[in-house]
């Protein structure tokens, strides 16, 4: 995809390579850029779904390690429910209302209440690990807690330098016209404009985004 898109930007004649210093940049340009898409819901092509069994503690930490984890620190989670473990084989599974800020989580008088949960707060000042917090606090195994966090775009590491992306193919377009734009910002082009470059990278990511797009139906 790197190659590809400097390419595109008219950097790189077909038989050249990077090298050096000028691969690490345009592989830290394509890692910036993959950063900031991780963090749209419609720039991610589904919800990953992770549980937890409840230890009777207040919170957990999400991320890579963490006791939800996953390959990157999510910045909110998209939904949360409780299931009942006991008795088995009968898991009922109870909607998590969501908390969006901290200052409502703040207002709750009683955090250490131990009973059936209802409330989930993901705490992302936290970082690198997010912190869920429960309320009122879950019984310990009685209760396995559900989060969906946006799935995450690879990026890449010096050890997977070279190696092929497992993305949805759909993917690959957006990424390279989209990276060849700010190569050319980069390499000092982007002050004149590439109206068909420009133009391709806008319908790569529209279709990226209207392949993602999901509008769950109205609740009253």
């Amino acid at each position: 995809v790197v190659i590809e898109a400097q390419k595109k930007a008219g950097l790189l004649a077909d038989g050249q390579a990077m090298t050096g210093g000028d691969l690490a940049s345009a592989v830290a340009d394509f890692n910036d850029m993959v950063g900031q898409w991780n963090t749209m819901r419609w720039m991610t092509w589904g919800i990953v779904d992770i549980g937890f069994t409840s230890t009777g503690g207040p919170s957990y930490t999400v991320g890579p390690g963490g006791n939800f984890n996953v390959s990157n620190t999510p910045t909110r989670i998209e939904y949360g429910f409780q299931r009942q473990l006991v008795p088995s084989g009968l898991n009922v599974d109870t909607p998590l209302e969501i908390i969006q800020a901290k200052e409502e989580f703040s207002r709750l008088s009683l955090k250490g209440l131990i009973s059936f949960g209802l409330y989930a707060f993901l705490d992302t000042s936290t970082f690198p690990l997010a912190t869920l917090n429960l309320y009122p606090i879950p019984n310990a195994t009685i209760y396995q807690i559900h989060i969906g966090v946006k799935n995450a775009i690879p990026v890449f590491t010096a050890a997977t330098i070279g190696s092929i992306l497992t993305i949805p193919a759909h993917y690959i377009a957006a990424l390279k016209f989209n990276l060849a734009k700010r190569y050319r910002q980069a390499y000092g082009k982007g002050l004149r404009p590439d109206p068909e470059l420009n133009a391709l990278a806008r319908s790569s990511l529209d279709i990226v985004k209207q392949s993602n797009l999901q509008v769950p139906e109205l609740i009253m």
